[in-house]
């Protein structure tokens, strides 16, 4: 007997298939594979397997879907089961699909989804993904890029590798447009061929596009703010796949803006490539460079998108009061040689440091929570976690120091790069600008006398003017470089300084537009 039922799938180990290499060939072409499964092979699938006017797509991205399906059960499951297969087969037993089915109750949609995700989780439980050795023999080496059996030889930038099975799929795959598609699109849209430039084939290639300092890039990852909260008060289909899709769309459309308005080609290459982008998250590799004026506009306009989306559906203008949706940002610089699953943990680690800031913010309240930003440049440390960093080199407990004042509202990270760019246009040697950025790293009085002498060492006017209009936008006046702490709070019983902070984004800063191209450029 047919019912309608609602169905929710998932692909958990996302992260550890598309990020557990350090190939960016590899790690786009699981990107662009997952994503092509998930958005067409899936819903293609299911309607070819049932029946296509019984098919409903509520949303499907991002290694999760969720739809309203009439049929009998035992077809379904079938059908289903039939999904694994594909996912299965065309990742070559790299991805696996887990799915919950419960009966659909238009009147009580919210009960019906937690059924289904209650089955979800029975299977995953049932069904853990754990780690085992694989059979080992003295006669077959190893896949170069994980602990596989090597099965083939694969080329790529120059490069020969034995691959097993699973990353020689991802390396096919990444020699696709993937992501890269989607980007070209809007291009054509503003009347750019993007075939006319080079898609970054490595790490490298991109840390070269590099114009503040060679060899430097960025993981700048986002996801957005008390998504949770919100989708917990969504109580019907309709309200559910229009989230789904507005939320989408946003974070697509902010992305490729972003890229375009501020990520132009240097030297006939685009020093970016997205690595993730579905549902509420992005990830997103680039040159130093344009990482922080990347992710402000990221930010910028996901929050208005969706706010003017929103504001057209009742239910989502009363409930967000007029506002926009949120994400937050971890920005990860490193350098080009660094282990990629080093540089996306500290990623990882940075946005939940932002998101943390943002819930703490006084502005936030209801199902808003303000955009925050955070940073770590991995080289100048000599720890993986950004967290031990801090604890060791940029806090003196004992004296209530703490030589950084991240992570950053949106302004306030919007005013951070407007004064880094400031002091570059005052003509400050850069020497002295790392000079001033190593001073609050001395204890509290030598630090202060260390600043004080290289401050009035600057040329009096546009220079000096450009060093104390940061600090005093920073509380950092009148005890440069210091802001003395303005409460009795556990926050806010530190004294800390914006310098250093200021000088990281300072170093990677290039105001010169000689070897900038635009999109416009012929080669």
């Amino acid at each position: 007997m047919k019912k309608k039922y609602i169905v929710v799938m998932d692909v958990p180990g996302i992260k550890k298939y598309v990020f557990g290499t350090d190939r960016l060939v590899e790690i786009r072409g699981a990107s662009a594979l997952l994503t092509e499964l998930n958005e067409n092979g899936v819903p293609t699938l299911l309607k070819e397997t049932l029946d296509e006017a019984h098919f409903d797509l509520v949303f499907s991205g991002g290694g999760a879907g969720q739809f309203i399906i009439e049929a009998e059960l035992s077809t379904l499951e079938s059908a289903m089961k039939a999904v694994q297969s594909m996912f299965n087969r065309e990742s070559k037993g790299g991805l696996k699909v887990l799915f919950g089915i419960s009966e659909y109750d238009e009147d009580n949609y919210a009960k019906s989804l937690d059924r289904a995700f209650i089955r979800l989780k029975k299977m995953k439980d049932e069904n853990p993904l754990i780690p085992c050795t694989l059979l080992h023999t003295g006669f077959i080496r190893e896949c170069d890029s994980c602990a596989g059996m090597g099965s083939q030889y694969s080329q790529y930038a120059d490069e020969m590798k034995l691959l097993c099975d699973v990353c020689a799929t991802k390396v096919e795959w990444g020699k696709k447009k993937g992501l890269w598609k989607h980007f070209s699109d809007f291009l054509r849209t503003k009347d750019v061929d993007l075939e006319r430039f080079e898609r970054p084939k490595t790490f490298e290639e991109i840390g070269e596009c590099s114009r503040g300092r060679k060899g430097y890039t960025a993981l700048i990852y986002a996801d957005g703010n008390a998504m949770g909260k919100l989708i917990k008060q969504i109580k019907n289909k309709s309200d559910f796949h229009f989230f789904s899709q507005v939320v989408d769309d946003a974070i697509t459309q902010a992305c490729h803006e972003a890229l375009y308005e501020n990520c132009p080609p240097v030297k006939g290459v685009v020093p970016a490539n997205i690595l993730l982008l579905g549902g509420d998250d992005l990830l997103v590799y680039m040159s130093a460079d344009h990482a922080l004026e990347f992710a402000i506009e990221v930010s910028r306009k996901f929050t208005k998108k969706t706010q003017i989306r929103f504001s057209e559906n009742p239910f989502f203008n009363d409930i967000l009061k007029g506002n926009g949706l949120t994400v937050s940002l971890g920005i990860a610089y490193a350098k080009t040689h660094s282990p990629f699953s080093h540089i996306f943990s500290q990623a990882e680690e940075l946005l939940t440091s932002a998101k943390q800031a943002g819930a703490k913010d006084p502005a936030s309240q209801g199902f808003f929570s303000p955009s925050y930003i955070d940073f770590h440049i991995t080289p100048q440390f000599n720890h993986l976690k950004v967290g031990h960093s801090r604890n060791n080199f940029l806090q003196k407990n004992g004296k209530n120091l703490k030589l950084y004042q991240k992570p950053y509202a949106l302004k306030d990270a919007q005013c951070l790069l407007a004064h880094a760019r400031r002091l570059l246009y005052a003509n400050i040697p850069r020497t002295r600008l790392r000079r001033l950025g190593y001073t609050p790293f001395e204890d509290k009085m030598n630090g202060t006398l260390d600043f004080l002498k290289l401050y009035t060492r600057s040329q009096i006017g546009e220079q000096r003017s450009a060093i104390r209009n940061a600090m005093e936008d920073f509380g950092c006046v009148p005890n440069m470089p210091w802001k003395e702490p303005s409460g009795s709070t556990t926050d806010d019983r530190w004294t800390t300084t914006m310098i250093a902070d200021l000088m990281e984004i300072a170093q990677f800063c290039n105001i010169s537009t000689t070897d900038r191209e635009g999109w416009d450029h012929v080669s």
